[in-house]
């Protein structure tokens, strides 16, 4: 791996667990939307503020990390590329960078054959809602959906 590419991995790696760090990369994004992004600025303060004694603010940030990213992804192709370009001059990687980041947590889900824990199956979840209408997706649909079940059987076994 080169050393640029160990930067963009530990900055992403870090973007959650650093309320600063993620606050301006939501800000960013925010501020790209101009009014359109008036919805997160609260709810991205608030997730940021360092002191937040939220016993789970650490997986409420990846979630907002994981919002955030996705609600953009939703634009259309050249905002979404005008943005891209100003993330990865700011940070040095872009929403791409999580999207591929995504990809491959899937397909190590699959090749392990089972969920381990709720973020996983978020991931998961997410993916299926993303490609569920694609026909040519269909197989892969069924295999998440295979997972997602043995996960929801397994959880409720417990309980």
């Amino acid at each position: 791996m080169t050393e640029n590419a160990d930067v963009k991995k530990s900055i992403k790696l870090e973007l959650p667990k650093n309320p600063e760090l993620l606050e301006r990369w939501c800000m960013s994004i925010i501020d790209f939307l101009g009014e359109d992004g008036s919805f997160w600025r609260g709810i991205v303060r608030e997730a940021c503020d360092v002191n937040w004694k939220f016993k789970y603010k650490l997986q409420a940030r990846k979630e907002l990390l994981h919002d955030i990213n996705e609600y953009v992804l939703e634009f259309p192709q050249p905002l979404l590329h005008m943005l891209n370009l100003k993330l990865r001059q700011e940070f040095g990687f872009d929403l791409n960078d999580f999207s591929n980041r995504n990809n491959r947590r899937i397909q190590n889900i699959l090749k392990r054959g089972v969920i381990r824990n709720e973020e996983e199956y978020r991931l998961v979840f997410d993916k299926v809602e993303e490609i569920y209408a694609d026909d040519s997706q269909e197989q892969l649909v069924d295999q998440l959906n295979e997972l997602l079940a043995a996960f929801d059987n397994c959880k409720s076994k417990k309980k």
